[in-house]
């Protein structure tokens, strides 16, 4: 254990003295998709491993895909412990440079969005995102009516949200000028159906589901998402309203 311990001290040491690099050429860090609001990454460390000393330029939102210990070096200040739970959602202002590392045995993994607009009025909805912060928990809006969606945090820009759909349950994406997006979390099993509006059920198409998988509409389209699987298929939802739509 004292060995891990201390390879652990020395990668983050070693790492915290290079250049940082951007977080999109950090080897642990996989762009899948981005347009002029946001981008998104799916990152993965190996157990005890640490990234590269590496920049965030924006601010930016993670949760985590399965139970994850972190520690978290920043240059110039002491080095914090992160708790992550799964599906936990977290919230950090960019501008500054860090090294994850992974203190587990297993592999951290957690789904980044980077907001690529600079974000206003960052407060707690639901969860307890910012700590010490009052929640201001309420209902999501009437079109996701049924839906079992629970905001957890917003900006003026943008809102976040963990939605559950049961087992065997089909969710019908709600219609928007600016779509939604959704992010299947760990353990989820679902499939989404998309078709043109108007169009006959016969000429959808369908798309296998797993964790970190993403889903975004067009607007022209009308998507369901079905869970396959045997316990609640779960997802990020990102919306977007308020400046820069």
């Amino acid at each position: 254990m004292m060995r891990f311990f201390l390879a652990g001290v020395l990668s983050v040491s070693y790492a915290t003295a290079q250049q940082a690099v951007p977080a999109v050429r950090e080897p642990h860090h996989h762009t899948v998709y981005e347009d002029s609001r946001v981008r998104i990454l799916n990152v993965e460390v190996e157990p005890r491993a640490a990234t590269l000393l590496h920049r965030h330029d924006t601010d930016y939102a993670w949760v985590a895909l399965g139970d994850s210990r972190l520690l978290d070096a920043v240059p110039g200040k002491t080095e914090t412990r992160i708790h992550a739970a799964d599906a936990s959602f977290h919230f950090s202002r960019g501008g500054f440079n860090h090294v994850a590392q992974n203190e587990s045995d297993r592999p951290f993994r957690d789904v980044m969005v980077d907001l690529l607009q600079r974000q206003s009025n960052p407060h707690n909805v639901c969860g307890e995102v910012l700590q010490s912060e009052y929640l201001h928990c309420r209902e999501p809006g009437a079109e996701w009516l049924g839906a079992n969606l629970q905001i957890q945090f917003e900006t003026d820009q943008t809102r976040f949200g963990i939605l559950q759909i049961a087992a065997g349950a089909t969710l019908a994406i709600p219609p928007a000028d600016i779509p939604p997006l959704l992010i299947a979390l760990e353990g989820t099993e679902a499939e989404v159906i998309s078709r043109a509006n108007g169009a006959t059920a016969g000429s959808s198409t369908r798309r296998e589901l797993r964790a970190e998988d993403m889903v975004r509409s067009p607007a022209d389209q009308l998507s369901e998402i079905r869970n396959t699987g045997k316990s609640a298929a779960r997802f990020l939802v990102v919306e977007f309203g308020g400046p820069g739509e």
